[in-house]
């Protein structure tokens, strides 16, 4: 696992004007810092610091860590007497290069960050330094040393994977001893360019934690986490004064820019500053920016012309991998490259293009993808299996995809309080409660197998049967992993078992639907403050919208179930059979169904980690001439606000 910290560029070495010479540049120092485990002390001890990588004249300067944005190079470094790691640096001639020297020479950036693998560490506690030799010794006991991977994986375990950030964790209460670490091993590898300190109290900047990482480039690299600072430790200093809360709100929005740069710009930073936004209104802010980048598919789409698109065979791209002659699959190959490349992470297998997935895959018009059961598969010999509807994304659920690290999405769980005051009566500060709703990668798989005869004569059409087979089977196990999720080590939490979201009961036995019901599942959302809007609606199974179909609202009036886009109390519905009908209520055993009430349906995030990824295991169905095609798409699924969503689970509809 890879981190950064900030200190301030030297330009004492810089001709006035000249943007070619070299620059001398302050990396690290033993400054101590505080992290959400505690202390942390970067040791400058020449048996500490690992400069091999760092020394040989080829490692990158970079624009905040980005390994796409290289503004120059590392020429030199030493650990000089002082105990501060230095070195010099050479901009590129290229326009960014440029750009960034140009901004240094004027002032305007003036801020080193390095990035660092941690290699040891000891857990130390501060002594009397007469105890231990007078004046002289370094005051401390060490109490423990640890490897960098035990290290990482006991803080983690401990603190989340947020543990390195920087400032108080939300795990750990204020009065909690604050205990301090001593990096004794590390190595840099990279230095970058950073706009804005976390710490600017002391003349030496530092980086506000993980900033946009170093993208992977090898596919067991651990992905890096993307994270949103808590206000946890800046709203409770209940004795700050108006200007320190004013320096603390715009500290935590330089932060939260710091670490979003590649989202949103320092115009927009400004602009929240400037206007008085809160940090929790530039939070959400950064969610829209977030959403916005990640459906964008363009982003995600490798630029297939519409020929190569159609050319494209996944038939193809599964026989090649299965005998490892790619030379009548150049194409596939290419595509599988080019999206590697765009993630920076190689496959099991083979990526398939989200280009691919456009092309023929909206099922149920004769001009798209309807006729190809028909004229493709020959429906008398081929009939595809009945599957769960699909309906959360159209109820206006938020997709992140494309995403390469966790992605902790901040949340206000509870508002702060005010009260009235007498003429000149005293105010007291407002604890509003931050915490964070964190999506990290969970393993959907589906696979298929097919006789190699099939694969290799081509006798089917097999690309449509694929497709539904994998992609399709892959779509229902999310869906069901989002209404459903346990929240298991494997397991996405779904909405129904997300705690805190409002829940409606029929009866103690159960009961058959009636309109109350929907309008206490409407109710309970808007009761907490979560008035439904235009995304707003119900979520049902398909023996729920029977039953509602037959039962009235009261005597003399309409069915509960209506025509038209908004059948149900006026708002758009999904209907899947993911939602259970087999639940229990007291007496009524296995025979109750589930429905969801959603007041505002972007409260819902699904986070997509990469591109599908499909292997071909041509060898463990060899007795059978069957070769097992297995996809693997990581995703998970969280919940913003729980009282945007309320639930159901006994209603009787058999």
């Amino acid at each position: 696992m890879s981190f950064q910290r900030t200190l301030k560029i030297n330009q004492a070495k810089r001709a006035a004007g000249d943007l070619s010479s070299e620059i001398a540049i302050a990396i690290s120092s033993e400054e101590p810092y505080q992290r959400w485990f505690g202390i942390e002390i970067l040791s400058h001890d020449s048996a500490a610091v690992d400069l091999s990588r760092l020394s040989d004249g080829r490692h990158p300067l970079l624009l905040n860590h980005c390994t796409d944005d290289q503004i120059g190079v590392i020429t030199s470094v030493s650990l000089d007497a002082d105990r501060v790691l230095r070195g010099s640096a050479k901009f590129s001639q290229s326009e960014l290069g440029k750009e960034i020297a140009q901004d240094v020479a004027d002032g305007i950036r003036s801020l080193i960050s390095v990035g660092y693998m941690i290699m040891e560490v000891e857990e130390v506690e501060p002594v009397d330094p007469a105890e231990i030799g007078g004046e002289a010794a370094r005051p401390w006991r060490s109490l423990r040393k640890l490897t960098g991977e035990e290290f990482t994986r006991e803080m983690r375990a401990k603190y989340g994977e947020d543990f390195y950030r920087a400032g108080l964790s939300a795990q750990r209460a204020e009065d909690d001893p604050m205990p301090t670490f001593i990096v004794t091993r590390w190595q840099p590898f990279e230095a970058s360019v950073v706009p804005v300190p976390a710490d600017v109290t002391v003349g030496v900047g530092r980086s506000a934690g993980v900033e946009d990482p170093p993208k992977q480039v090898a596919p067991d690299t651990k992905p890096a986490v993307i994270v949103v600072q808590s206000e946890r430790k800046i709203m409770s200093e209940s004795s700050k004064t108006p200007a320190e809360l004013e320096a603390a709100r715009t500290l935590a929005i330089l932060n939260l820019g710091e670490n979003y740069a590649k989202y949103i710009s320092q115009k927009d930073i400004a602009e929240h500053i400037r206007n008085g936004r809160s940090v929790e209104q530039f939070q959400e802010f950064i969610m829209q920016k977030l959403q916005s980048s990640h459906t964008d598919t363009r982003d995600l789409n490798i630029g297939m012309n519409k020929k190569e698109v159609e050319r494209y065979s996944l038939t193809r791209a599964i026989v090649a991998s299965m005998s490892g002659d790619w030379s009548s699959a150049g194409l596939e190959r290419e595509a599988s490259e080019a999206v590697a490349k765009k993630f920076a992470r190689t496959p099991e297998g083979f990526y398939v293009p989200n280009d691919y997935f456009q092309r023929d895959f909206n099922l149920g018009t004769s001009s798209e993808a309807g006729n190809l059961r028909a004229t493709d598969l020959r429906t008398d010999l081929y009939v595809d299996a009945l599957r769960n509807n699909i309906c959360v994304a159209r109820m206006g659920l938020r997709v992140l995809s494309g995403l390469q690290g966790n992605v902790a999405i901040p949340r206000k769980a509870t508002a702060g309080s005010l009260g009235m005051l007498a003429e000149i009566g005293s105010a007291t500060e407002t604890n509003p409660t931050i915490q964070q709703a964190t999506l990290s990668p969970k393993r959907v798989g589906a696979y298929v197998e097919v006789s190699k005869q099939a694969l290799i004569q081509s006798a089917m059409a097999l690309d449509s049967m694929l497709r539904d087979d994998l992609l399709m089977g892959a779509a229902v196990l999310i869906e069901n992993q989002i209404l459903n999720g346990v929240g298991s080590s494997n397991e996405m939490t779904g909405i129904r078992n997300t705690s805190s979201i409002g829940t409606v009961a029929a009866g103690s036995n159960g009961a058959v639907l009636t309109w109350g019901n929907l309008v206490d599942l409407e109710s309970a959302c808007a009761n907490s403050n979560a008035e439904p809007d235009q995304v707003a609606g119900y979520v049902i199974n398909t023996r729920t919208r029977g039953k509602a179909k037959q039962v009235v609202k009261s005597t003399n009036l309409p069915f509960i179930w209506q025509d038209g886009s908004t059948p149900l109390n006026g708002y758009k519905v999904g209907v899947t059979n993911n939602l259970p009908n087999n639940l229990t209520k007291g007496t009524s055993t296995t025979i109750c169904s589930a429905a969801i009430f959603g007041a505002d349906w972007s409260m819902g995030v699904l986070g997509l980690f990469g591109a599908p990824d499909i292997t071909v295991d041509p060898y463990s169905k060899a007795d059978s001439g069957q070769v097992k095609i297995t996809l693997n798409q990581f995703a998970d699924f969280a919940v913003r606000q729980p009282a945007a969503f309320a639930k159901i689970e006994d209603l009787l509809s058999n």
